[in-house]
């Protein structure tokens, strides 16, 4: 039978870690199927499984769309060695619960997420997490009886393509701040260097993800006493390889979220993952710490006080 998510609460006590080294302090929603070499990559048809009503939409292009009863949206150009993420919010009136069931393969069964009802559809987004490289399709649906309307997009570095209703803007590396409202995407080239990414949040707690080609980091900025996040991890996909939570330390000023990243001419999108209030009082920077005619190689340090040191997943033993 399919697993269903329900929001479990996130450690708020977490010492600060090396990158990609320990366990995430989170009891993950949802199913981690491992996967043996002859079915690493599954191919899923899916018109072998549409609703008995209804009607489907060809979501190829990852744009934002609301989903209703019946309906089955189906993207099939997912692309192997990418993470994706398919961002969801409810936006059903009175408080109403939606479950959504998410197919990505003929040799597993489907799964179900429980989108939490929200007043005004005013709640944190759900998020599923899956990789091209399980798949190169997947399709969610509401099925007949579940009612509600839900509003989602999928975001990667290269989706998506089309960002009718939502905003598209770079993220420039100049130590400005700059705001992150809903349905804003930053995306910015890190070149070869350091950088420093900040993110602020002083008056409510957001959730800001960044995404690169095979990670995905998920910041909890100024978290309540018991923040929830509602997350769906399909696939390889696993905590503490191909994402990360990343809170504040005990002793930091949790209002703040710090990671030094190291470029190397890989592209970073970041988004807001939090209700529309919450994403409102969310500020985003990211600096160029440039070292101008250097020849000296790299070295990694073992920890950075107040940050994550983010780096691509290949360059981690």
């Amino acid at each position: 039978m399919a697993k269903t998510g329900q929001p479990v609460p996130l450690v708020t006590s977490l010492p600060r870690r090396r990158f990609l080294r320990s366990s995430v302090g989170i009891a993950c929603l949802g199913v981690f199927h491992l996967l043996s070499p002859s079915s690493a990559f599954a191919t899923f048809d899916p018109s072998s499984g549409d609703p008995a009503s209804g009607s489907r939409i060809d979501w190829d292009d990852g744009r934002l769309i609301q989903l209703e009863e019946g309906q089955t949206a189906s993207c099939t150009s997912l692309v192997s060695g990418q993470m994706y993420c398919v961002v969801v919010y409810n936006l059903s009136q009175h408080d109403r619960n939606v479950e959504l069931t998410i197919t990505w393969s003929n040799q597993q069964p489907p799964a179900t997420l429980i989108v939490p009802g929200t007043t005004a559809g005013e709640g944190n987004a759900s998020l599923i997490l899956i990789s091209g490289s399980d798949t190169s399709t997947i399709s969610i649906s509401i099925t007949q009886g579940n009612g509600g309307k839900l509003e989602c997009w999928l975001i990667s570095t290269s989706m998506p393509t089309n960002f009718q209703g939502l905003e598209s803007k770079e993220l420039p590396a100049d130590g400005s701040a700059y705001h992150l409202p809903k349905q804003l995407i930053y995306h910015s080239v890190m070149n070869s260097g350091w950088y420093h990414l900040t993110i602020i949040n002083k008056q409510t707690q957001s959730f800001v993800i960044q995404v690169s080609s095979q990670q995905l980091i998920i910041f909890v900025v100024n978290p309540v006493e018991h923040p929830n996040l509602n997350l769906l991890a399909l696939g390889s996909v696993q905590e503490g390889k191909q994402y990360l939570l990343q809170m504040p330390a005990s002793g930091e000023q949790p209002q703040y979220s710090n990671a030094l990243i190291q470029g190397k001419g890989e592209q970073l999108i970041w988004f807001g993952a939090s209700s529309h209030q919450d994403l409102e009082n969310t500020i985003i920077s990211l600096q160029s710490l440039y070292l101008p005619n250097s020849d000296d190689s790299i070295i990694i340090p073992e920890t950075i006080k107040g940050g994550l040191i983010c780096r691509p997943l290949g360059d981690v033993q």
